[in-house]
């Protein structure tokens, strides 16, 4: 069964909009409403300024004419170097800080000390930024120790601004394994590159593993870390389920799903289309055209809701 806790909240995260308010945003419009953003951050945190211009663009924000948000990448080093939470780079008091990491902890008690801290970090950036600006807004309760979501204006080629904010979202870690976690090489029809890395999570999860885009895949009993690079997510992957695939295959949703349906058991097949649909159930995103008569056929026995399937779906006729 899928854990709610570890799995359906971030990938709901993933697949749509937090704050309800915000605009999809024109491909032109994309770089320099980030310019200004890294601008603005770089006033609230002058520490940090040279930080700002390594943010590295995920998924498909840039690669179509409209992108619903914008995920970016952001390395951990410039928050917790050496595994060391720069307080005084980010103008965090010490005490106010590990007060912070002691309630943290308390509440989430299988977090480790470093978790905890980065998500404390993060908490307050977030606070900050919602106290010195009008320009960037911050959900705090829906960010995690990995992620920083934002709400920010959009400016146009010539920066200018525009009536309209998009969701902007600050994704902490290894710059590589986030680009990896993010990564699709086909857009195809009312496939996302969401749904290349939520098949991801639904073949580990079947395994007993956990596929965390901030960390990398982890034993869902020990919480231990067993793959952390793409080079390791594809040996344990093809480890798991016998299978040869390649990181081309691992990389696109389509040549993924094929040689899945081509090189496993009708039972393990099912059993991953399960694990998929019930996540999928939960994200902001349609179901793939080739599950989608499994979907209908399956709707009343995994419990399925469509709740968050498009407009356009054409499985929003079966929803009551």
């Amino acid at each position: 069964m899928i854990r709610l806790g570890d799995i359906v909240k971030e990938l709901l995260i993933e697949g749509g909009n937090v704050f309800g308010d915000t605009s999809p945003i024109k491909k032109e419009y994309i770089d320099p409403t980030l310019n200004m953003f890294a601008g603005e951050l770089s006033r609230i945190f002058p520490k940090k300024r040279g930080t700002f211009g390594t943010f590295e663009k995920l998924g498909s924000a840039g690669k179509k004419p409209i992108s619903g948000d914008i995920d970016l990448a952001y390395s951990i080093e410039n928050l917790m170097p050496n595994g060391q939470p720069d307080l005084t780079g980010w103008g965090i008091d010490a005490y106010e800080f590990s007060a912070a990491v002691d309630k943290i902890q308390k509440r989430a008690r299988t977090a480790t000390l470093q978790q905890s801290q980065l998500r404390a970090m993060i908490e307050f950036i977030g606070n900050k930024i919602n106290q010195e600006t009008n320009n960037i807004q911050t959900d705090l309760k829906q960010s995690t120790a990995g992620s920083l979501f934002c709400k920010a204006v959009q400016y146009d080629e010539l920066g200018d601004e525009i009536n309209k904010t998009v969701q902007i979202d600050i994704n902490v870690g290894d710059p590589k394994w986030l680009k990896f976690s993010y990564y699709s090489n086909t857009y195809k029809g009312n496939v996302k590159g969401l749904h290349r890395t939520q098949l991801l999570v639904a073949l580990f999860d079947y395994k007993g593993k956990m596929f965390k885009h901030a960390q990398g895949v982890l034993d869902r009993e020990t919480r231990e870390i067993e793959a952390k690079t793409p080079e390791e997510v594809l040996e344990l992957i093809n480890k798991l389920y016998n299978i040869n695939l390649t990181q081309d295959t691992l990389d696109d949703y389509f040549k993924l799903i094929d040689h899945l349906k081509k090189n496993l058991s009708q039972d393990d097949l099912h059993g991953i289309y399960d694990k998929y649909l019930k996540i999928l159930d939960s994200t902001r995103a349609d179901i793939p055209e080739d599950l989608q008569q499994y979907w209908i056929e399956n709707k009343e026995r995994l419990g399925l809701k469509g709740k968050f399937l498009p407009d356009d779906s054409k499985l929003k006729q079966y929803i009551q």
